[in-house]
């Protein structure tokens, strides 16, 4: 564990187990209880990979976006998954059965659009909601294609990640 200063002059302790105080701080939990130098601490690990707990697939070819969102939604208190390969994206969705996916349209080999057709092929995905999460502009012109393709909302990158994690929070709560 190390310690860093924030930009407030307060103590932040960074850890692989740690959890989000209710002032949104990262704060390391030791022996179960939780330790936070800036609030009142509030533990996001109940539940974790419970049956209530909402999972979503992150599908982006680019490591460190896919890493960045999981991390952002795990703090939130979703269950995440990433894939950064195309080519094993339907395996991923079968294998977790993800209650959202958040989509790249362009990876390589197979496209996003690819990666919609086929989940609308099977009655078991083709009602999983995507939100899309692209660099490609055109998709926002294309919307009614997409929403033809179980796409609720296109979100264009860079992307403000409040408003997406907000945006999920609408979509599946």
């Amino acid at each position: 564990m190390r310690e860093e200063r924030s930009h407030r002059d307060t103590v932040s302790f960074w850890a692989s187990d740690a959890s989000v105080c209710a002032r949104r701080h990262l704060c390391v939990v030791v022996d179960n209880p939780t330790i936070c130098t800036g609030g009142v601490a509030q533990d996001t690990r109940k539940g974790l990979k419970g049956a209530d707990m909402k999972k979503i697939l992150v599908a982006d070819d680019e490591t460190s976006i896919a890493e960045l969102l999981q991390q952002a939604l795990e703090t939130e208190g979703y269950e995440t998954y990433k894939v950064t390969q195309s080519l094993r994206f339907y395996d991923a969705v079968m294998q977790h059965k993800p209650d959202l996916i958040l989509l790249d349209l362009l990876m390589p080999y197979l496209e996003g659009e690819d990666e919609l057709r086929i989940l609308q092929l099977n009655p078991e995905t083709k009602n999983i909601p995507v939100i899309v999460v692209t660099a490609m502009l055109e998709a926002v012109q294309e919307q009614e294609k997409y929403r033809q393709l179980g796409v609720v909302e296109i979100v264009t990158k860079p992307f403000d990640l409040d408003k997406l994690t907000s945006l999920i929070k609408r979509v599946i709560g």
